[in-house]
């Protein structure tokens, strides 16, 4: 399954309006913490919600917390998406659909379950917040 998101790599401008909304509130909230600013309040009106940038904020520290390596995401500018980006995206569809099963095979080769765990809460809250899938 991780092997088959890397190799194929999707494009914002392909996705559904409110996956493409989130992609970019990813970008906007890593951008502007990067540069040590708040990315609260850009991220809420990006995502249309206070509450929906709470929860992608606990979703990305703890992705932070426990990705094995750095979080990578793509410039804004670009339509195309990482491979960590595309995985979250995922994430939250999977887990708003309460597909853990799907949500496993994500995430199985590179973290223990308890870890998985708490990523199902946090994507499945923040995927049901901004109503996803739509």
């Amino acid at each position: 399954m991780l092997s088959d998101l890397l190799l194929h790599v999707r494009d914002v401008r392909d996705l559904p309006p409110s996956e493409a909304r989130l992609a970019r509130g990813i970008r906007l909230w890593v951008m502007l913490g990067r540069n040590g600013r708040c990315p609260m309040q850009a991220v809420a009106e990006k995502l249309g919600s206070v509450r929906a940038a709470a929860h992608l904020q606990l979703l990305l520290v703890e992705v932070g917390a426990a990705w094995p390596d750095p979080f990578c995401i793509a410039p804004f500018c670009c339509p195309r998406l990482s491979h960590d980006e595309a995985l979250a995206l995922d994430m939250v569809r999977s887990a708003s659909l309460g597909d853990r099963p799907a949500f496993d095979r994500l995430l199985q080769e590179m973290l223990p379950a308890d870890i998985r765990d708490r990523l199902y809460v946090s994507a499945g809250a923040l995927g049901r917040t901004l109503g996803l899938p739509a």
